[in-house]
C-alpha cells in the first residue's frame, strides 16, 4: 500500500483545511430498519428489480424493499438503502459529489472508518463557471475504500439519470430533486461489475436518499453490450460468481453508515461554502400542490412492506 493510503487522519492532515471541524471519527449506530435488514438476511427476489426497471423509483410512496438485499433471478445482487436526511437538499447532494473528490481528506469526512482516498479523473471540483453536475456527471472517481473487511480499488463513472432509465422530465412530479448514478468497475482494468443510483426525494424535513445497487452486472467496457463476450459475462452464472452474497450485506452496512454520517454534517458544511446565498434547492419542485412526504408517512414505510487491489 502506498504511504499516502491509510485510514483516518494523521498529524498535519487537516492543517489549514477550512472543513477540519467536520472530521468526526465517531459514527452513530445503524438505524433500526438497517439493523433489522441485517438480521433478516436476504429476502425474496420478487422484492427487487433489475436496473432496466429503475423508473420504479419515480412511483409515489415506497417500494416493497427500501432497506435490504436479495439475489435477483438474473444472478445479480440487489441492495436497497433508505436514508432520511433532515435539512439536506438535492443541491447539497450535487455539490458534495462535485466537491469531495478534490482531496482525500474531504473524502474521509464521509466515512471515517472505511474511506482511504479518492481522486477525480478530471480535476473540476474547484473550477469556477461550472455547475455542480457538470463537475461530476461524465467524470470518473478513483476510490480506495474498505467495504466490510475487504479493501477495494475501484472506478466510479458518474452518468446521467437518462442513461440509467430515469426520465428527468418526471422528477418534479415525483418530488425528486436529483439522482446520482454511476457505473462501477475495477481500477486499471476495462471491466465494470456494478451499477448504483442514489435518488434524492424531497420530504418535509429535508430529503431522503433511496440508494440502489446492482452487483454482478459484469461487462467489458471496450465491447458492445451485444457482443458475444459481454453476453457471456452478462449471464446468470457469471453474475453469481462475481458477486458473493456477503458483498451485499457489507455494502448495505457501508452505504447506511456513510450516508447517515454525511447527512449529519452536510447542511452546515454546505452553508460554510455558500455564505450569503439562500439555502434552497435549485431543483426543488415549485409549490403547485405536489405532496412532500411527511415524517409520519416516512418511517413506517421505510421497512420492507412485505413480511482487493491496493492503491
Amino acid at each position: 500500500m502506498r504511504h499516502d493510503c491509510y485510514l483516518g487522519m494523521r498529524s498535519g492532515d487537516l492543517d489549514g483545511k477550512p472543513y477540519a471541524k467536520y472530521w468526526q471519527p465517531d459514527m452513530a449506530p445503524l438505524r433500526e430498519p438497517v439493523a433489522q435488514a441485517i438480521l433478516e438476511g436476504p429476502v425474496s427476489s420478487d422484492l427487487g428489480f433489475v436496473h432496466e426497471q429503475a423508473a420504479e423509483l419515480l412511483q409515489p410512496g415506497y417500494l416493497p424493499l427500501e432497506t435490504g438485499y436479495t439475489r435477483l433471478d438474473n444472478g445479480q445482487l440487489f441492495v436497497a438503502v433508505l436514508t432520511p436526511m433532515p435539512r439536506v437538499t438535492g443541491a447539497m447532494i450535487d455539490w458534495w459529489f462535485a466537491w469531495h473528490g478534490a482531496e482525500k481528506e474531504r473524502y474521509k469526512l464521509w466515512h471515517p472508518r472505511a474511506h482511504v482516498r479518492a481522486t477525480m479523473e478530471q480535476k473540476l471540483s474547484d473550477v469556477p463557471g461550472l455547475t455542480d453536475r457538470q463537475k461530476y456527471v461524465g467524470n470518473v472517481s478513483y476510490v480506495d475504500e474498505y467495504i466490510g473487511c475487504t479493501y477495494h480499488h475501484i472506478s466510479i463513472a458518474f452518468r446521467s439519470p437518462g442513461e440509467n432509465h430515469l426520465d428527468e422530465s418526471k422528477f418534479k412530479q415525483a418530488n425528486v430533486t436529483t439522482a446520482v448514478c454511476a457505473r462501477v468497475g475495477f481500477f486499471g482494468k476495462p471491466v465494470d461489475f456494478a451499477r448504483l443510483i442514489h435518488l434524492i426525494r424531497e420530504t418535509e424535513q429535508g430529503c431522503e436518499m433511496r440508494s440502489r445497487f446492482w452487483l454482478g452486472d459484469v461487462e467489458l467496457r471496450s465491447l458492445s453490450k451485444k457482443s458475444l463476450v459481454n453476453r457471456i459475462l452478462g449471464s446468470r452464472a457469471v453474475a453469481k460468481r462475481a458477486a458473493a452474497q456477503a458483498m451485499a450485506r457489507d455494502l448495505l452496512v457501508h452505504c447506511a453508515m456513510e450516508m447517515q454520517h454525511l447527512a449529519g454534517f452536510l447542511p452546515d458544511l454546505y452553508r460554510d461554502y455558500h455564505a450569503g446565498e439562500p439555502v434552497s434547492d435549485r431543483n426543488r419542485p415549485s409549490d403547485s400542490g405536489q405532496h412532500s412526504i411527511s415524517a409520519a408517512e416516512q418511517e413506517p414505510m421505510a421497512r420492507n412492506s412485505v413480511p482487493g487491489d491496493k492503491c
